[in-house]
Formats: structure tokens, C-alpha cells, sequence
């Protein structure tokens, strides 16, 4: 009966240093999620038409419109080249990701009058 009882919690003492000793590496190696933010096309309209975010930020934008527009960097007399998605009808979306603090204008090249800011913030 003392073998058993000494056997048991040596066996239990190795369990819980097995344990101590790997519950820190999984914690670590669980990385944060990249912010993300949503801009929706409907009725003509990005909304949010301005939105505020953080450098490393996603934004994603979805059609909610049965018509194709786009999402092009820059405004209509002078697109920047930066990032031009396209959003093929209800239920598509175009994500870019904004590394670098700035101010982004942009605008649906289909529909001039369509017109967005995304504003980075270190």
C-alpha cells in the first residue's frame, strides 16, 4: 500500500511539472489578430465615407449594391495608384492593409461621385 501511495504522487508531481512546463510555450506562441475594420458600398455610398484606424490595419470593403464599383486610391483627377479593387456586384469584397501613417482618399472610378478617407494613425 506505500509503494502505491508513493507511486501515485510521484506520478501525480511529474504531471504537474509536465503541465507547468508546457502551458507557457502554447500562450506564446498564440500571435494577436491584425485589426481589422469594414467600410460598406450601398446605395452608392461607402460607409463609413471617413474612417479612422491604426497603422497595420485591414480594411475591408463589401458590396451590398447589385452593381460593380471599385475602391481606387486617390480621387478621380488624380488616383495615386496605391491599391484599385474591384467589387463585382452584391456580396464581394477588397481588403487592403494600411502599413504607414497618412491620409488615404479614394473613390469609385465608376461613380465619381462615390468618395471615401481612411485616416492611419501611428
Amino acid at each position: 500500500m506505500v509503494r502505491f501511495t508513493r507511486a501515485f504522487v510521484g506520478y501525480a508531481a511529474l504531471l504537474v511539472l509536465a503541465s507547468a512546463c508546457v502551458a507557457p510555450a502554447a500562450s506564446q506562441s498564440t500571435a494577436p489578430a491584425s485589426p481589422e475594420a469594414q467600410v460598406t458600398v450601398e446605395l452608392f455610398q461607402f460607409k463609413p465615407a471617413r474612417l479612422e484606424v491604426k497603422v497595420g490595419t485591414r480594411v475591408v470593403w463589401t458590396n451590398q449594391d447589385d452593381v460593380t464599383h471599385t475602391v481606387t486610391s486617390g480621387v478621380p483627377e488624380r488616383p495615386t495608384g496605391l491599391f484599385d479593387g474591384r467589387l463585382e456586384g452584391k456580396g464581394s469584397t477588397f481588403a487592403f492593409t494600411f502599413d504607414r501613417p497618412g491620409t488615404y482618399p479614394y473613390f469609385c472610378a465608376r461613380h465619381e461621385h462615390m468618395r471615401g478617407e481612411v485616416i492611419v494613425a501611428p
